[in-house]
């Protein structure tokens, strides 16, 4: 009963705290951008619905509290090709600690090709390379509370550079999960990059004062891009852990709500489709987003001894951005 209750209050203040920030939207006014592009295979192909499914290495980035539920050592890697030349990539690995715990480490990347540094000077180039990327390297910790109900938290360093200059910062993250007393019905809350703000230092913001005087830009900080994700999901049919358990047909239902902190409220809603847990099928469509509309996915798990190999796709529409391709890979 006391843990019902803490439940239904830290329900409640995320609630409030979704809705009092909804007052107006901020757009582009957080650090690290790339911490809200969604990794893996399963998810994204369900338009990002999933913070109560999702479990293993994928829960690294969604939902901390995932990564206790496979009980199995897991490693998994995800690439896409992102807009503008751009590369988007995942490495983690998690591995279940005693009875009820796991531990887990993961690294997100976006980076992309050197280009020519151009001035005023030199508009076609000077022969400088300049370099820039994006880096996230987190662990995280999980422990399975109660038969239904687990915690997990995420700690990671965050590092964003371009040529001379360059921001770094330390983020939580941290989540619950629950299974409820309805068959295969379950219900996620995430609250991601929780952390102190980025600000840019480097030497080319030093400069020239008057009468020579050495002077520095003052750089502004930019907070994270802090999100509250919750969500439900439904195991309607299945072999396992299902509220029609032991059909070869399985169908799962997901919906989430995620706010950020620039005052956008997104929705998602996703359906997967598996034939005996091998074979698997989504679809996912995303409300209040400007450019991403709906996404597909696809794929494919077969077990070869005592191991099992997983091979995810996604497509993404994001308009007039064009389509995003996601590949991941996994073994258990």
């Amino acid at each position: 009963m006391k843990k019902g209750k803490i439940l239904k209050y830290a329900l409640i203040l995320c609630l409030l705290t979704v809705s009092g920030a909804a007052a107006f939207d901020k757009v582009g006014t957080t650090a690290a951008q790339f911490l809200q592009i969604g990794v893996g295979g399963r998810l994204p192909g369900m338009a990002g619905a999933g913070t109560a499914l999702v479990q293993g290495t994928d829960a690294l980035y969604w939902n901390p509290a995932g990564i206790v539920g496979e009980r199995k050592m897991e490693f998994a890697a995800y690439y896409a090709d992102w807009f503008v030349d751009l590369r988007h990539q995942f490495l983690g690995f998690t591995v279940p600690v005693g009875k009820s715990s796991a531990i887990g480490a993961f690294a997100v990347s976006l980076d992309g090709d050197d280009f020519e540094q151009t001035t005023l000077s030199f508009q076609e180039g000077n022969g400088v390379m300049v370099q820039y990327g994006d880096l996230a390297l987190g662990a995280a910790y999980a422990n399975k509370l109660t038969s239904r109900f687990s915690f997990g938290a995420s700690i990671k360093y965050i590092r964003q550079e371009m040529f001379n200059e360059s921001a770094s910062t330390v983020a939580f993250d941290m989540g619950t999960h629950l299974d409820t007393d309805l068959p295969g019905f379950s219900i996620g809350m995430a609250m991601t990059n929780l952390g102190r703000a980025m600000t840019l230092e480097g030497r080319d913001l030093l400069t020239s004062g008057p009468e020579e005087t050495a002077a520095e830009y003052q750089m502004s900080e930019w907070q994270l891009p802090l999100t509250f994700a919750m969500g439900i999901g439904w195991r309607v049919a299945g072999m396992t852990n299902a509220f029609r358990d032991g059909s070869m047909h399985g169908l799962t239902i997901a919906a989430d709500g995620s706010h950020l902190n620039e005052g956008l409220t997104r929705w998602k809603a996703g359906v997967e489709y598996d034939f005996r847990q091998t074979v698997y099928l989504r679809t996912g469509k995303i409300f209040g987003h400007d450019s991403e509309d709906f996404s597909l996915g696809a794929g494919l798990r077969f077990p070869l001894g005592k191991h099992m190999f997983v091979f995810d796709f996604a497509y993404a529409d994001m308009g007039d951005l064009g389509d995003v391709k996601r590949f991941a890979v996994g073994y258990r």
